[in-house]
């Protein structure tokens, strides 16, 4: 909006502060507070329209054309990305959809519950799995003849019911408290060097977590009386260590994604789906096989 005619306002020029008389809406040649013409830099030749106190033949300010160019190709991509975003959404069955937001609107409403019953899900799915795995060699030996002894055939639905209550009471809610208060404690200038610490701090914390797990399994599958046996067993196990430096290589990978990608509101679901494959290993290497 232009000021009244006859008002003055003061413009910061390139080198000094310049004064601007306008009268009747249209503004004259700048000049400085000792009276000298302001001389604005020069560019190259003009193509289209200039301001009234530019000299004939140049403009003021003009973008360059690589910036022009770059900008026309950021435009074109953000178009692109978000009409395939569009078809991609289309594509995708609406129960699916439907399905995705009650989960959201649960994981915000209630997410202590939500993630608990997510990781208990995901836990029993990876047992599944383990035992889908160790049962198919088994079955390729006693289909080959009857001479060969078949150690059950059928689903292990105790253990399942294990690696589902441990999903449910102890790395469903500790997942929870635990990746919350990394996203509120490790706060760090450098992002790289915050996702570093967190990573490092994740495989300092899950140690002795993987000791509750073994402690648990030996305890409800009835391989130890008492839970304090439950806990010297899991502390003395042969495969403790394995399975800590199998943590610390599978997981490095995917926390890199955890704190740099993925949404903190859904680490506990991420962390949760790929723990699907790290509970089939660790389910197996409780049972004392391997995968």
């Amino acid at each position: 909006r232009l000021p009244s005619q006859g008002s003055r306002f003061m413009l910061r020029g390139r080198n000094s502060n310049v004064t601007r008389l306008i009268r009747g809406g249209i503004p004259r040649q700048p000049t400085t507070r000792r009276g000298r013409p302001f001389r604005a830099p020069l560019r190259r030749k003009a193509t289209g329209a200039q301001p009234p106190w530019a000299p004939h033949g140049y403009v003021v300010s003009e973008t360059p054309h690589e910036y022009r160019y770059a900008l026309q190709l950021a435009s074109a991509a953000a178009g692109a990305s978000y009409m395939l975003g569009l078809r991609a959404r289309s594509a995708v069955p609406s129960s699916v959809h439907r399905a995705a937001d009650a989960y959201a609107r649960a994981n915000t409403e209630r997410p202590l519950l939500t993630r608990a019953v997510t990781t208990a899900v995901l836990a029993a799915i990876g047992d599944l799995l383990a035992q889908s795995v160790a049962s198919a060699p088994r079955a390729e030996a006693s289909s080959a003849g009857p001479s060969s002894s078949s150690g059950g055939g059928g689903c292990d639905l105790r253990r399942t019911a294990v690696m589902a209550g441990w999903g449910g009471v102890c790395a469903g809610p500790f997942n929870h408290f635990w990746y919350n208060w990394l996203e509120r404690a490790v706060v760090l200038r450098n992002p790289m060097h915050a996702v570093g610490l967190k990573i490092a701090l994740d495989h300092v914390a899950y140690a002795p977590v993987l000791v509750g797990f073994f402690a648990w399994t030996d305890l409800f599958q009835g391989r130890a009386a008492t839970p304090h046996d439950a806990l010297r067993q899991a502390v003395c196990s042969e495969h403790l260590a394995p399975t800590l430096r199998a943590n610390v290589v599978a997981w490095t990978a995917v926390h890199a994604l955890t704190f740099t990608v993925v949404p903190p509101p859904y680490h506990v679901l991420w962390v949760s789906v790929n723990s699907v494959f790290w509970s089939a290993y660790c389910s197996s290497v409780s049972e004392g096989g391997s995968i």
